[in-house]
């Protein structure tokens, strides 16, 4: 097989390590790991919690797919498995929450590719079959997030002072903002209620209300919990509760093509490249640089950032003749 990477951290002076990380074992397994930022800019002796995460999580996963049996174990026991030994990983660091990540990995198993994924970076199969699950908490924070730059970049006097402002807000709450001046009360409250009206979320009210006032940095409340729909699963502390991950498997007979990618890529391309990726990148980062529309997210594009690290592995499978 041909195993093409890029990965780019979102600093564009690259002063500063990203939180993706590329994973490719040959024979076992090839993916990528996606820390979740830590928007305190927590330190893990001196790398960011979110890459510290994701790296964790590789070493991890090396540890638990090398023995050829645990690559076919079932999902539900392939989870457990993964997050106890992603627990125990950070126990010298003494760090409460653990940090989170996703993961997105093609596991070699002999005669077939068992696809896995679990948050939202995703796996695309022979240029068309997308594997890949969101979750509603990133709507919400998106939804808030637009309304409140639209807001800013009225009042601000510039773009970029309108991002990080609304940027701030979402990560650190609005409680914050309304307390540093970012925004009024009233405000708050109307964005608020839009976004739970927009996204047809009236019976969360209050989860949402209360999720917004506090930011995401207190998102992890809802990470690998159930009672709500803000819960997620994903790698960080606890299990997933849920099983809302993708576990799938195909002949390698019927795959010429694997492409795994992080949500920093917010278009997909034609062509499996990495040329072809960032192309793609370029258009969307033109069409929507604040990400603010057609490519809303939950943070949108600086002069200093890009709106959020991304990383493509790509594999070019063999053909396999029939004998």
């Amino acid at each position: 097989m041909n195993i093409e990477a890029f990965s780019r951290c979102k600093y564009r002076k690259v002063d500063r390590q990203g939180d993706d990380v590329p994973f490719i074992l040959p024979g076992i397994a090839i993916g990528l790991f996606d820390g979740a930022t830590d928007v305190k800019g927590t330190l893990i002796n001196s790398t960011p919690a979110g890459r510290m995460a994701a790296l964790n999580a590789a070493e991890c996963v090396a540890q638990l797919l090398a023995p050829p049996e645990n690559r076919k174990l079932p999902a539900r026991e392939l989870v457990n498995k993964l997050s106890t030994l992603y627990a125990k990983s950070f126990e010298k660091h003494s760090v409460s929450p653990l940090p989170a990540t996703t993961l997105a990995l093609t596991i070699d198993c002999g005669d077939n590719w068992r696809f896995f994924c679990l948050g939202d970076s995703g796996i695309r199969i022979n240029g068309s079959e997308i594997l890949r699950h969101t979750k509603l908490i990133d709507d919400v924070s998106t939804f808030a997030r637009v309304a409140l730059f639209h807001d800013l970049s009225e009042r601000l006097p510039d773009l970029d002072s309108a991002e990080m402002a609304a940027r701030r807000a979402i990560f650190l709450g609005f409680d914050d903002a309304v307390e540093k001046g970012i925004m009024g009360r009233e405000l708050a409250d109307n964005i608020i209620t839009k976004t739970i009206v927009g996204l047809s979320l009236q019976n969360e009210g209050a989860i949402i209300r209360d999720f917004l006032t506090a930011g995401i940095c207190m998102q992890y409340r809802f990470a690998n919990e159930v009672g709500n729909s803000l819960c997620y699963d994903v790698l960080a502390d606890g299990t997933p509760q849920i099983g809302d991950w993708v576990d799938a498997w195909r002949p390698k007979e019927d795959v010429q093509t694997i492409e795994v990618f992080s949500d920093g890529y917010a278009k997909l391309p034609d062509n499996p490249t990495v040329a072809a990726w960032e192309a793609a990148f370029e258009e969307t980062d033109r069409q929507d640089f604040h990400r603010i529309s057609e490519y809303a997210t939950v943070k949108g594009g600086t002069e200093d950032e890009f709106f959020d690290d991304r990383t493509v592995v790509i594999i070019q499978c063999p053909r396999i003749q029939p004998t």
